[in-house]
């Protein structure tokens, strides 16, 4: 934790190279972003603490959770996205936690696909380990499937489902249900 720390301090900006070769691999397509970037909304705003009464029904540990449900309402709000399906997408991708890395190399909260979205990331200088840039990367990713596929089959392409692959489709239909008893089942 304490090397995690330091490298952070020491490369706030960490290359999504690192971890994805030279993205000359990158499948995604590029995704379109907000008009204008939102305010912060505050901590004391009713869906922050709708958000963050959300978070902890759902065992996510308290020293982030407010700025996770400030990360989550402003993206929600720049995206038009439900900030409850954000939220359900990061519990069962990460809890939460904004140092998870998969072995699927995927990284973050919103635990985006670096082989996919590396590139992208770099190039427009999105840390990937901080809370409020994953969230907002994660949540344009999550409006573009959507709003390409429609909403339960825009977070299976968000889990990584590839049409014509039956291990993948099972994958993804594993995913969505978790994403669905989140999302439908525990509501403050």
């Amino acid at each position: 934790m304490v090397l995690t720390a330091m490298l952070l301090l020491a490369f706030p900006r960490p290359s999504a190279y690192v971890f994805s070769g030279d993205g000359s691999d990158r499948i995604g397509q590029p995704i379109e972003k907000a008009g204008t970037k939102e305010k912060t909304v505050h901590a004391g705003s009713p869906d922050v603490g709708w958000i963050a009464a959300f978070l902890k029904s759902n065992a996510i540990k308290e020293p982030n959770r407010i700025r996770l449900a400030q990360s989550i309402v402003t993206s929600a709000k720049k995206y038009d996205l439900n900030p409850r399906l954000i939220a359900s997408v990061m519990v069962v991708e990460s809890r939460g936690n904004p140092f998870a890395i998969s072995g699927q190399d995927a990284i973050g909260i919103m635990q985006v696909h670096l082989p996919t979205w590396g590139t992208a990331a770099d190039r427009e200088g999105i840390n990937l380990l901080k809370i409020e840039d994953n969230i907002d990367f994660g949540a344009r990713i999550l409006k573009n499937y959507i709003r390409q596929y429609g909403l339960w089959e825009g977070v299976k392409r968000y889990n990584g489902f590839i049409a014509a692959d039956p291990v993948s489709e099972q994958s993804a239909q594993q995913y969505v249900a978790k994403v669905q008893q989140v999302y439908e089942d525990q509501q403050p």
